[in-house]
């Protein structure tokens, strides 16, 4: 039988998540509701890499220019949420996007409003994962991109496959005029944010698979 699945949020975590269900649950009716425009490319956060490849291959559409090599230390994070959403929608997964979810009950009834055909209204699913990201307070790190003669003696770093460095620290004022591009972020270890995020949606669908889907 054919159980429809609704991600809420969909951030680096959520489309592990789908595409680790799709895995295990290839007829599964997947749905994720996201209130930005488009997923990946809006926005950078941490995209260290402690190796590579980090996902299975059918998770990513083509990445070009941006895909490291095995020895690369990171990916642009918005390229990598960019390249496993356009897998997920060619494994046939819907997007609606421009949409904020304002309810959902104990009966799998999403509430929502945003764009598209339905403008607003409720839509009923089997299991909803409200994955979106964490509002509370976390640790405030700024990052930046610099060319490789310009990486600082200092922060967390790693290369990228176009030649630039990726820097995050805290607590340093920085030289501002060696910066191809600035960022800050909220989290606990920038270090290891990718692969704890795609880890922990493997983990939510495990979960889900078998507590819910398996009998």
């Amino acid at each position: 039988m054919t159980r429809s699945i609704a991600i809420i949020g969909g951030n680096l975590q959520s489309l592990s998540s789908a595409h680790s269900i799709l895995d295990n649950y290839p007829d599964a009716e997947l749905h994720i509701m996201e209130e930005a425009a488009e997923i990946g490319l809006i926005g950078e956060g941490p995209g260290i890499l402690p190796h590579w490849p980090i996902t299975p291959a059918h998770w990513l559409s083509e990445l070009g220019s941006q895909e490291p090599n095995p020895s690369s230390g990171a990916i642009r994070r918005s390229w990598l949420e960019k390249a496993m959403a356009t897998s997920l929608a060619n494994r046939g997964c819907t997007f609606h996007l421009r949409t904020r979810v304002v309810a959902v009950n104990d009966g799998g009834e999403v509430t929502f409003v945003g764009a598209g055909l339905l403008g607003s209204g409720e839509l009923h699913f089997d299991t909803v994962l409200d994955m979106r990201d964490s509002t509370h307070t976390s640790t405030e790190w700024e990052g930046g991109i610099c060319l490789q003669g310009h990486a600082p003696p200092f922060g967390v770093q790693g290369s990228r496959p176009d030649g630039t460095i990726e820097v995050w620290w805290r607590d340093y004022n920085p030289d501002q005029g060696k910066w191809v591009h600035r960022m800050s972020w909220g989290g606990s270890d920038p270090e290891s944010s990718v692969e704890t995020d795609i880890n922990a949606g493997i983990e939510t669908a495990s979960t889900l698979i078998d507590t819910i889907i398996q009998p």
